[in-house]
């Protein structure tokens, strides 16, 4: 999609691909300069120059951003179309509440009631046997731990060393 820009280097000329459009290049295709955003195209304002390819090149974007648009449009067409005859398919049911048997909601009572009680009793019972450590409690219980496994690690070193100079 980059416009091709002749270039004349030591009696050599060449194409290369421009930086961007020209406003010549834009006139001639009749493309606004307010649309070219939206188009993803590139304006280059220091060029004066007019290419044909370029010019065709724009045309080209032009048209195919067109029937892209007009392919979203039946896009969206059909599927408004498909949700309309989807809702029609389904019938709306009417809201019935429907009612337990006057027993079984007696049992299903019974038995929320009983659980609860257990809850209760759970809590309770877990309050009184086991009171919770604090976060300052447990890191004094690691420190003394780690105070009196290091001198365990130390011992067998001391021997080690004596060894050595014993030899």
């Amino acid at each position: 999609m980059n416009p091709k820009v002749t270039i004349h280097d030591k009696n050599i000329t060449r194409e290369r691909n421009g930086r961007g459009f020209s406003f010549g290049e834009l006139k001639q295709a009749k493309i606004a300069v307010d649309r070219i955003n939206s188009l993803g195209i590139i304006l280059d304002k220091r060029r004066n120059t007019v290419y044909e390819s370029n010019v065709t090149l724009l045309k080209n974007i032009l048209n195919d951003s067109i029937e892209a648009k007009k392919q979203r449009k039946i896009e969206s067409k059909k599927q408004i179309e498909e949700n309309k005859e989807a809702k029609t398919e389904k019938p709306k049911k009417k809201a019935t509440k429907k009612t337990a048997p006057v027993k079984v909601e007696e049992e299903i009572k019974s038995e929320v009631e009983e659980v609860k009680v257990e809850k209760v009793e759970k809590k309770a019972a877990s309050k009184k046997s086991t009171p919770k450590k604090t976060k300052a409690v447990k890191e004094k219980a690691e420190v003394e731990e780690a105070k009196t496994e290091k001198p365990k690690k130390k011992a067998p070193a001391k021997k080690s060393s004596a060894k050595k100079q014993e030899e």
